[in-house]
C-alpha cells in the first residue's frame, strides 16, 4: 500500500526543493563561465542537467511507492541529513509505525 498522501506529500516537496536548488545552481554555473570555461561548464552542464531530470522523476514515483519501497531507494534519512527536508521527510515516513522490511516486496 502506498504511503499516506501527507508523507508522500512532505517528501514530494523536499524533492521540489532540491530540484529548484539543482536548476537555480545550473543556470548559476552556466552564468559564471568565462570564454576559457565555456567548454568545460557546459560539459558540466549537460550531465548535471541528467541529475535535475533524475530529481523530476523521483517526485513523480514517490507517491506510489510503499514504505518499504522509499527505503530500499532512499536509504536512511542521515544519509541526507536528518535537518534537510529530504531527510526529515523520510524520518516522518519511517514513524509510520510500519516495519521496513526490505525483502517483503
Amino acid at each position: 500500500m502506498p504511503i499516506p498522501e501527507p508523507q508522500a506529500r512532505a517528501l514530494v516537496d523536499a524533492l521540489n526543493k532540491s530540484n529548484d536548488r539543482f536548476s537555480y545552481d545550473l543556470k548559476r554555473l552556466e552564468d559564471l563561465a568565462s570564454s576559457e570555461t565555456l567548454g568545460e561548464v557546459e560539459s558540466l552542464t549537460r550531465e548535471l542537467r541528467d541529475a535535475v531530470e533524475f530529481a523530476r522523476c523521483l517526485r513523480r514515483v514517490v507517491p506510489s511507492l510503499t514504505v518499504s519501497q522509499i527505503h530500499r531507494a532512499f536509504g536512511a534519512p542521515g544519509d541526507f541529513g536528518y535537518e534537510t527536508p529530504i531527510g526529515a521527510a523520510l524520518a516522518d515516513i519511517y514513524r509510520l509505525g510500519a516495519e521496513v522490511k526490505p525483502d517483503a516486496e
